[in-house]
Order: C-alpha cells, then structure tokens, then sequence
C-alpha cells in the first residue's frame, strides 16, 4: 500500500468511525427525551418544539449577546491544560481513549469526520440531552437560574464520568478541573440558550460543536 493509498484508507476509516460515533450518540443521548417526551408530552406539542429544536430569536439586548460573546471567547481561549502536570497531559495527549486524538497530525483527513463528530455526534446530541431536556426541565421546576446551574454541575460530572469509565487515571487535580471547565461551559451554554435567546437549543449546538472542531483542527495540523 503506498502512501495515497494508505491516506485515504484513513480517512475512510475516519469517517466511517465519526458516523457509527453520531448513530450511537445520537441514540443514547435522545434514549431518555424522546421515551420523557412520548409518555408525558406527545399531545401536547411536537418533539422538535418541546427541546428546543426551533429557530432562535434574540430576545436580550444587542449588548447584552455582545458581552456574552466576549466572555465566551476569553473563557474558551483560556488554556486550562497550563495548570495540569507535564505528565498527565502527556498521558492524555497519548491516549486512545481520548477522541480527538484520532485526528492528531492527519491535516486536511481530519476535516469531514471531525465535522460530522463534534457538531453532530457531541454537539447536537449532548446539547439535546442537556440543555434541550434536562435544562429545560429543571428550569420548569426549579427556575431558569437554578435549572441551569443544575444541568451544569450534570454536565461536568458526566466528563468525570466518561474519564473513569474509559480507564484514565489522571488523578483527583486534573477530575477538579475538567469538572470546573466544561461545567462552566454548560452554564454559558444555557445561560445562552434560556436566558439571552428564546429557549433555542441551536446556538449552543453551534458554538458546542465549533468548539470541539476548533480543537480537532488545532491537533489535526499540529
């Protein structure tokens, strides 16, 4: 196999991994909504409508979306990794247990598979479950401030979660900060679905899955 041969091979196999990836995903994370959605609610409003699938509508002050956005870009561009130890990133980075090194040093393969995995197989379908069930659920109950809050905490243990389950031992300080960082990502997340646009989980879909291929890119061309 030459070298043509073998790239495309990869990419590929890339693709095909990123798909089977948002099938699986996709099931999971809806598993739980749509069986919620088809006891309780089906007579009352459509599935898409009932979690937030609708176009968004700015319902906050221009300056208001503004300030979120310049919060949300310092947040993003902060690089937490500078507070982990030399050693527990190097045994993250080496990892297969960690998704986007699958694209590490591929370039322009990493593309169409990195696109379909972050914004459909994380960000739609995390932010289906979390920002588009619980989060709306929780704010019914508890209120907007509170629901969010509380969706956020879920969404940060459940990266705990997902270290413990794939075998990484990457120690309490570096569980701490995952916890923290994408917990505080969930909080903008809803903050901006709830509070700045109409309940739309499509913004926080958008920006989930940029996020997540801005990374892909950066260690794909690495």
């Amino acid at each position: 196999m030459n070298k043509s041969e073998a790239e495309e091979y990869i990419t590929l196999d890339l693709i095909v991994s990123s798909i089977t990836t948002t099938i699986v995903n996709l099931i999971v994370f809806s598993l739980l909504p749509v069986i919620w959605w088809f006891i309780r609610h089906r007579k009352e409003e459509r599935f898409f409508k009932w979690i937030g699938l609708y176009k968004p509508q700015l319902q906050s002050k221009w300056y208001v979306l503004l300030v979120f956005a310049v919060f949300y870009y310092f947040f993003y561009n902060f690089d937490f990794t500078q507070l982990v130890n030399p050693k527990t990133l190097e045994y993250i980075e080496n990892s297969s247990a960690v998704s986007a090194n699958a694209f590490v040093g591929i370039g322009i393969a990493a593309i169409l598979p990195a696109l379909v995995e972050n914004f459909i197989a994380n960000g739609a379908a995390e932010e289906i479950l979390y920002r588009g069930f619980l989060c709306k659920r929780f704010c019914k109950k508890i209120g907007i401030v509170k629901g969010i809050i509380v969706q956020a905490v879920l969404f940060g243990l459940m990266h705990n979660i997902l270290y413990v389950i794939a075998g990484l031992d990457v120690g309490l300080w570096y569980h701490t900060l995952t916890f923290l960082f994408t917990g505080m990502g969930a909080l903008l997340l809803g903050w901006l679905n709830e509070k700045i646009f109409n309940g739309s989980i499509i913004p926080s879909i958008i920006l989930h899955g940029a996020g997540n291929f801005i990374v892909s890119m950066l260690v794909a061309f690495a």
